[in-house]
């Protein structure tokens, strides 16, 4: 009888921690966040239910760890504040950089991968003693965090995912500023081209002027390409490196024009179309930098009648006389309209018209889209459009009146771009997640697309003037979502609207807004059409040029070639056999053959 009852050792020793109920909580957490990635979501909805996901699962393990009886009281309590303590030591010797931005994306993964680990440990240790267990509890309560320590991020990419670099990793940023240093050391500088810094920069027929191109709607004329790029590929002419942003290039005669970030300092740059060299560059103290783009300004600068007008990501609104960078007046929209500071920034590309120049600010009540004089950047009006919005304005011709057009997280508005008079308003209705950040898109004498948000997909909208003094007829032909680009334009050829779906590439019906195809697998890309051919040149999120037929019928390539490498989100650019492309690294030009 002795022999059968326990020890006093055996007694006093704490049950085993089952793992059946935690490996069960891992499997739900890991088949939800992967099916997460199958589901038809906008990009910002992916990243919102995988969070979410992820705080359902620190708060269903904690309530298992807290009511599970296999440990301690002492334990429970304990590994959870040397986590904590863990995560504060971590952060003081973080890289500045990465203190600077939110830690949101990597500590979702980090969480993921600590639960991970954790509940393995529980399968392994079932049978071993506490104090093993423990141990190892308490070694990964210390080390969870230490990734913060080893990394830095440089934003996301379009499917929400975190960019992490080793810490020790120069930026692109710091080899840029590096380059420019040594350039500078040993006498190198930009082309001077003083043979023309005297007289005023004209643009030619086929000069890419605006934002996404002349009538910023991303459609090239008067170029057809030869194809066959196995035989005659793209010719790289020249290569730089650049500072980072999400500027596009625009261009003017032998000019090309961009944005980028130099340390504190905002530049708009002028850049010979021949070499790649610096003409000439403008500075200004700001910087702007968020989690999910990264760093740099963000709007297209635009060209018209001889001056360059560009907007900085913290609200400065700059012209130039763009043929040698003589800043003509500067203006502060923030301060200006009483705006905050966009959480993206600043990102309306500047839209010049009949002696105005218009940028969205977002301020409150009618300080919302604002004109300025484009002689001397003296206020010229002001109008209410909604508080939040990232995409640019637009001209447009309606019932043979002349409008600017702007979409807002609140509504659509048209406003006389000669005397800011409001003519018309489409509201958003209900709330969205996300906020606009693409081009209405003119498909007709009476037509315009629209995206208000990425979750709502795109609606195309009929508009009728009513009599003389009677309001717009604005009604909405459809909507769908079976196209919902995120910051990702779409162009249109005949019957059909190519754009991305998210994060992929996909063919939807101009008449119904039904899908005819989603397969292009080219991450949060841009997208161009040469109209003359009907094909459409695709920029990849990685950096490939891909020509893409204009057929509504299937997803069809023709050919593809690197041309950048890093994130590329940046517009591409076409004037008569040259490809202008740049990212957040590097700016290159290519030699298209031509047919």
């Amino acid at each position: 009888m002795n022999e059968q009852q326990p020890s006093e050792a055996t007694a006093a020793r704490p049950r085993a921690i089952s793992p059946v109920i935690p490996l069960a909580i891992l499997a739900l957490y890991w088949g939800a966040f992967l099916t997460i990635n199958y589901l038809e979501l906008a990009v910002f909805q992916t990243f919102l239910y995988r969070l979410a996901t992820t705080l359902a699962l620190v708060i269903v393990f904690a309530g298992w760890w807290v009511f599970n009886r296999g440990a301690s009281w002492r334990e429970k309590l304990a590994i959870p504040l040397v986590a904590i303590a863990s995560l504060f030591v971590t952060m003081a010797i973080s890289s500045p950089e990465l203190e600077a931005k939110p830690l949101v994306a990597p500590i979702m993964f980090i969480i993921g991968a600590a639960v991970t680990l954790a509940t393995l440990w529980i399968a392994v240790t079932r049978h071993a003693s506490p104090a093993t267990r423990r141990r190892g509890f308490i070694a990964l309560a210390i080390l969870m965090w230490s990734p913060l320590a080893l990394i830095r991020t440089s934003g996301m990419s379009g499917g929400a995912l975190p960019e992490m670099h080793w810490r020790w990793t120069p930026t692109s940023e710091q080899e840029f500023l590096a380059s420019r240093q040594q350039k500078a050391a040993t006498g190198g500088r930009g082309a001077s081209s003083t043979d023309t810094a005297t007289k005023p920069l004209a643009a030619n027929q086929n000069d890419w002027t605006n934002f996404r191109g002349p009538n910023r709607d991303a459609v090239l004329h008067n170029v057809k390409l030869n194809t066959n790029w196995e035989q005659t590929p793209p010719k790289e002419l020249w290569r730089h490196r650049i500072g980072p942003g999400w500027s596009s290039i625009t261009t003017a005669g032998d000019r090309l024009f961009t944005q980028e970030q130099r340390g504190d300092r905002e530049a708009v740059v002028a850049i010979d179309a021949k070499t790649g060299e610096e003409v000439w560059s403008h500075e200004d103290q700001a910087r702007f930098s968020e989690e999910l783009g990264g760093d740099g300004p963000r709007a297209t600068p635009t060209f018209a009648d001889g001056r360059l007008y560009t907007l900085g990501a913290t609200g400065i609104l700059n012209c130039f006389e763009a043929a040698d960078g003589t800043l003509v007046w500067t203006r502060d929209i923030a301060k200006d309209s009483g705006a905050k500071l966009p959480e993206w920034g600043f990102t309306s590309s500047p839209l010049v018209v009949d002696g105005r120049v218009i940028v969205f600010a977002g301020g409150p009540e009618d300080q919302s889209l604002l004109a300025y004089a484009a002689a001397d950047g003296q206020p010229a009006w002001n109008v209410a459009s909604g508080g939040h919005s990232y995409s640019s304005p637009q001209l447009a011709s309606f019932g043979g009146k002349q409008q600017v057009l702007y979409l807002s997280d609140k509504e659509f508005t048209s406003a006389d771009p000669a005397t800011g008079k409001k003519l018309w308003g489409f509201s958003a209705g209900h709330t969205r997640t996300g906020m606009p950040a693409t081009q209405p898109h003119l498909i007709g004498p009476d037509e315009v697309m629209i995206a208000f948000t990425e979750a709502g997909g795109t609606m195309l909208l009929e508009l009728k003037p009513g009599a003389e003094g009677e309001e717009w007829k604005i009604d909405s032909k459809w909507q769908s979502r079976d196209l919902k680009p995120y910051f990702n334009d779409y162009v249109r050829y005949e019957d059909a609207v190519y754009g991305f779906d998210g994060n992929i590439f996909a063919c939807i019906d101009l008449k119904t807004g039904k899908r005819h195809w989603k397969k292009g697998r080219y991450g949060a890309g841009q997208v161009l059409l040469v109209a003359d051919q009907g094909l459409l040149l695709v920029l990849s999120e990685e950096g490939e040029a891909i020509i893409v037929e204009a057929n509504p019928e299937e997803l069809k390539e023709v050919a593809r070639f690197p041309v950048l490498e890093g994130k590329t989100w940046n517009h591409p650019t076409i004037v008569g056999d040259r490809l202008y492309v740049r990212n957040a690294e590097e700016i290159a030009c290519y030699e298209l053959k031509l047919q």
